[in-house]
């Protein structure tokens, strides 16, 4: 499960910014997978929910104002 506060890659010496880069890249890898909604958001963003059983991916609406259901993880 990995989340970012901000998905800007700010200037920093390269060290930073590769760390800045890695945990991006965590958060994409994990659609951003947590069991509260992500910090930072933008229309379109997924997000496996895992508060719920079993967890749920949501997509951010074009307002990118709330997550809405797209698929759970049961039986189709």
């Amino acid at each position: 499960m990995a989340q970012t506060p901000s998905f800007v890659i700010i200037n920093d010496n390269g060290a930073a910014v590769r760390a800045q880069i890695n945990q991006v890249v965590a958060a994409l890898r994990s659609t951003s997978s947590s069991g509260v909604e992500p910090p930072a958001t933008a229309p379109g963003m997924l997000w496996l929910d895992t508060s719920t059983t079993p967890p749920t991916l949501r997509l951010r609406n074009t307002a990118d104002s709330v997550f809405e259901a797209l698929l759970d993880g049961g039986e189709y």
